[in-house]
This record gives structure tokens, C-alpha cells and sequence, in this order.
């Protein structure tokens, strides 16, 4: 894994782990005090969130100068295999707790 791409868009990076840690913290403790299997899933997902912005972060300012292709591998820190694994959980993670929050009522 090359840390050296960590240096590119920090700003962008911290601010969305801290999102993602911030706000899947919060649900997750507050899933896990009120024992609600659905918003402790939400949180989870959130972190994940906070964890694939700080692999590669979204970059708004660039994107319509370069192609897409061109600026994940720029900035991207991972393999795709592991971005896709991550975005998968991630998904998951989200669609079941929405599902067990809102509709089952966990």
C-alpha cells in the first residue's frame, strides 16, 4: 500500500473520516446503548464510510478536468479489490440497517 498518496487532498480526506467516525460513532453507541441492531448497523456503515473517504476521497474540485479513471488511481490509497470489498459492506451494512430501523422497527 503506498502511504505516500496520503499527502494528496488531506483536507478532503480528514474531513471525511472525521463524518464517517463522527456520525457511525454516534449511531453505534447509541445503537449498542439502546440495544437497536438496526442503527448499530447504521453505524457501522458510517464508519465505513469515514474509512473508504480516507482511502480515497472525494474530490469534486478535479473532477470534471480529468477522467475518473485517471484521478482514483492519482489518489486512491489500496487495491480496487479492496475498495470494492469496502463498498460492499458499506452498502450492506446500510441497506440492512435502513431495512431493520425504519421497516422491521429493530
Amino acid at each position: 500500500m503506498t502511504t505516500s498518496k496520503f499527502s494528496r487532498y488531506t483536507g478532503s480526506r480528514i474531513f471525511w473520516f472525521l463524518f464517517g467516525l463522527g456520525l457511525g460513532g454516534l449511531g453505534l453507541w447509541s445503537g449498542l446503548r439502546q440495544g437497536l441492531v438496526g442503527e448499530t448497523l447504521i453505524g457501522l456503515g458510517l464508519v465505513l464510510v469515514g474509512v473508504q473517504g480516507l482511502l480515497r476521497p472525494v474530490v469534486l474540485t478535479r473532477a470534471g478536468k480529468i477522467g475518473k479513471e485517471e484521478m482514483m488511481r492519482d489518489v486512491s490509497v489500496g487495491s480496487e479489490v479492496l475498495h470494492g470489498m469496502l463498498s460492499l459492506a458499506m452498502a450492506g451494512l446500510l441497506i440492512a440497517g435502513f431495512v431493520l430501523k425504519y421497516v422491521i422497527k429493530m
